[in-house]
């Protein structure tokens, strides 16, 4: 089972679960994510990462000098598992070759 946290705001509760993925090319994948995915939704670039709007929620990318944080927030449980298998599933094709695993927390 997947755990998620769930944040309160004024309108309700986000549904928010993470993962880091150790790689010391972490800044290379999120650019390479951010570039893929961003064909198809808005990419907004923050220092140190990406913001990722998906109109069901939203997907940051974090890079560190060895590891690549991955956060992803949604309204609900549904939207949250597709947005996690959509950035799970892309950036571990992209990192295939250094064998690059997404385990969501």
């Amino acid at each position: 089972m997947i755990e998620t946290t769930a944040i309160r705001d004024d309108q309700g509760a986000l549904l928010v679960s993470t993962a880091e993925v150790a790689t010391p090319r972490s800044a290379n994948y999120a650019d390479l994510l951010a570039e893929l995915l961003g064909r198809k939704v808005p990419v907004e670039p923050l220092p140190g990462g990406y913001r990722l709007d998906f109109g069901i929620g939203e997907g940051l990318l974090n890079f560190g000098p060895e590891s690549l944080s991955l956060l992803v927030i949604a309204d609900d449980g549904a939207s949250l598992s597709n947005l996690r298998d959509a950035l799970a599933v892309h950036l571990e094709r992209l990192g295939h070759r250094d064998n690059l695993r997404v385990v969501w927390r």
